[in-house]
């Protein structure tokens, strides 16, 4: 996948986001005209295909803004602390677990000498769901591409304690444990979420917020 320009960017958010939420109305639908009888199925299928877009397009949205990032190539004292550590990632953790002072030092060399070379990185091997995409990996993603993340630390609880227990109940067999008044609640929740990550995204692509900030001093004589 090339995505080279911020339209592109865009343009691949929108469209993987408008067929996901054209799944979820049906499914959206399927709740909330079921009978008695019906229900507990529509429940069933909404619910894990819930959480199933909602990973999907954190992933993927993840992804292609990384994909942007990289075909700007920029060197790597032009991008931001996280593109930055994204980048040094396995320099980091070679650091991190030696006792070796030439490994040391020569990590500091680089990072001290060698910064002009360009930002390098695997999108998708950056951005890892574990297929269990709680509040804390959000949290680890969005922080990995640079996404401020207070919003969304407001809906740890929904996401921790509705959206992913009531597909790990079901996923084990177990009738749904929510009603369609609080299915309904929670796919609103859901697709709210889905649109903010949407428009963060782009917005850090428009402002190319992905890019080191340089701060200008004035002095005064």
């Amino acid at each position: 996948m090339k995505i080279k320009s911020k339209e592109e960017l865009i343009d691949n958010l929108t469209a993987d986001l408008a067929w996901r939420k054209k799944e979820l109305t049906t499914l959206y639908n399927n709740v909330e005209t079921a009978n008695s009888k019906n229900l507990p199925t529509a429940l069933r299928c909404a619910s894990v295909l819930l959480y199933a877009h909602w990973e999907g397009f954190v992933k993927n949205s993840a992804e292609s803004y990384l994909t942007y990032i990289k075909f700007q190539k920029l060197n790597l004292n032009q991008v931001n602390s996280n593109i930055l550590a994204l980048s040094l990632k396995q320099k980091i953790s070679e650091f991190s677990i030696t006792n070796k002072a030439t490994l040391h030092v020569k990590f500091i060399d680089f990072f001290q000498n060698n910064l002009n070379e360009k930002a390098s990185f695997s999108e998708t091997d950056s951005i890892k769901t574990q297929s269990n995409l709680n509040s804390n990996i959000l949290k680890e993603i969005f922080t990995t591409i640079g996404l401020d993340i207070t919003n969304y630390d407001l809906k740890s609880n929904l996401i921790d304690k509705q959206l992913i227990k009531y597909r790990n109940d079901i996923a084990h067999g177990n009738q749904p444990p929510l009603n369609k008044q609080e299915y309904k609640i929670l796919h609103g929740e859901i697709i709210t979420m889905l649109d903010n990550i949407h428009t963060d995204i782009s917005n850090s692509a428009v402002l190319d917020k992905f890019k080191k900030t340089i701060q200008i001093i004035n002095e005064i004589n």
